[in-house]
C-alpha cells in the first residue's frame, strides 16, 4: 500500500468492503500469531508478544459477522462459532499459521503432542511448534479457543499443513502411516518456498520485460521487485480522499476504499478495510516473504502493497489489522 496504489473514482458498485483480513495462498483467509523468524524460537517469542497482546485487551469479546472455520461436523462448527475469541489473539495465531508451512500447537506433557511431533520428525518434516503451557493459563486459554473456533477442537496438538489442520495426534500419525504426511510437509514447503521468492500463479501474468515497459524505475522495483520508499515520501501518505478508491498500480484491481483509509504517523498509506468480490475473493492475498510478517500483494497480478500489522485496535476494527 505504497507507490503501487493510484486512486480512481470508485465504479465497481458490485465490490463489497469487509473487515480487513489477509488471505492466504492455499487457505481461506488469514490464517495465522506472527512467528517472526519461523522457528521453534520465534514461536516461543511471539507467545510472549501475543500474552501482552492479550493482557492488553478486555477479555474475550464475541466475534459478530465471523465465519467459524469448517470443522468435523455441524456441530463442532456451530460450538465452535459460539466460543468467545479475543479477535487480536485469533488473527495472531492465524498470522502464525500463515508464516509457517507446517505449524503444531502442543504442550510438552501432553502424549499425543509427542506422538504427533515424533511422527513429523521420523518423516524429516521441519515444523515451527508454540508449547502453550509455557503460557500463562488465561493465554492458553485464550488460544485454545482461538483454535477450536477455527478448527472445532481446543485439545492438542493442533497441527496445520500449508495452512490446513490436518488433526491432532492420531490424525498426525495415521497420515503417516499412509505413507501421505511427508507428501503432505513437501507440498507445503515448495509453495512456502515459491512465496519466499515471491512467486505465484496469478491471473494477469507477465514477464519481466513486460513490466518495464508498463512501469517506470520506481515503480517496478517495489510493484515487482519488493521495493518500498523512504517513510514520509508519497503523496498519499497524508491524503484522506472523501471518494473514490485505491487501485492496484500494477493492474488497476480496486483493493481499498477511500473510507477504509486513515490517518496514521508510520510514514505509509494504511486502511483496515479491503475489497471483496464474487469474481476475485479478496483482492489482496497475504504470503509470507521472510520479513516475519505476512507480505500483501494484489490477488490478480501479483504486484507487491506492502504488510500486514496488528496494532490498530479499534471498536471498527477489533483484530488491530493495519495494511
Amino acid at each position: 500500500a505504497r507507490i503501487s496504489l493510484q486512486l480512481v473514482p470508485c465504479v465497481r458498485p458490485s465490490l463489497s468492503i469487509l473487515s480487513a483480513r489477509t488471505p492466504v495462498a492455499g487457505a481461506a483467509g488469514p490464517r495465522f500469531l506472527n512467528s517472526r523468524t519461523g522457528n521453534a524460537r520465534g514461536a516461543a517469542a511471539l507467545a510472549a508478544a501475543s500474552a501482552a497482546a492479550a493482557a492488553s485487551l478486555s477479555r474475550a469479546r464475541p466475534i459478530g459477522g465471523r465465519r467459524a472455520a469448517r470443522s468435523s461436523t455441524t456441530m463442532a462448527a456451530e460450538a465452535g462459532s459460539e466460543v468467545q475469541v479475543n479477535p487480536l489473539l485469533k488473527s495472531k495465531v492465524e498470522e502464525m499459521v500463515a508464516l509457517q508451512p507446517v505449524m503444531v500447537f502442543s504442550k510438552s506433557w501432553c502424549p499425543f503432542c509427542t506422538k504427533a511431533k515424533a511422527a513429523l520428525k521420523e518423516n524429516g518434516v521441519k515444523f515451527a511448534c508454540l508449547e502453550l503451557d509455557n503460557l500463562d493459563n488465561a493465554v492458553q486459554d485464550e488460544i485454545q479457543n482461538a483454535l477450536f473456533q477455527m478448527t472445532g477442537a481446543r485439545s492438542v496438538p493442533r497441527v496445520f499443513i500449508a495452512g490446513k489442520c490436518i488433526g491432532g495426534g492420531d490424525d498426525t500419525v495415521q497420515l503417516a502411516e499412509q505413507g501421505t504426511l511427508k507428501e503432505m510437509a513437501t507440498g507445503a514447503m515448495k509453495s512456502h518456498k515459491a512465496a519466499l521468492n515471491g512467486q505465484g500463479d496469478f491471473q494477469l501474468a507477465k514477464d519481466e520485460a513486460e513490466w518495464k515497459k508498463s512501469l517506470n524505475a520506481q515503480q517496478f522495483r517495489i510493484l515487482r521487485q519488493r521495493g518500498t520508499e523512504r517513510p514520509g515520501s508519497h503523496e498519499y501518505d497524508k491524503f484522506l480522499p472523501k471518494t473514490g478508491h485505491f487501485a492496484c498500480g500494477g493492474c488497476g484491481l480496486p483493493l481499498y476504499s477511500a473510507s477504509s483509509k486513515y490517518a496514521s504517523t508510520c510514514g505509509w498509506p494504511v486502511f483496515d478495510k479491503i475489497y471483496e468480490s464474487a469474481e476475485m475473493g479478496q483482492h489482496v492475498l497475504g504470503r509470507p516473504d521472510g520479513s516475519g510478517v505476512l507480505e500483501i500483494v494484489c490477488q490478480r497480478c501479483g504486484s507487491h502493497l506492502g504488510h500486514v500489522f496488528y496494532d490498530a485496535v479499534s471498536e471498527t476494527n477489533p483484530n488491530g489489522e493495519r495494511h
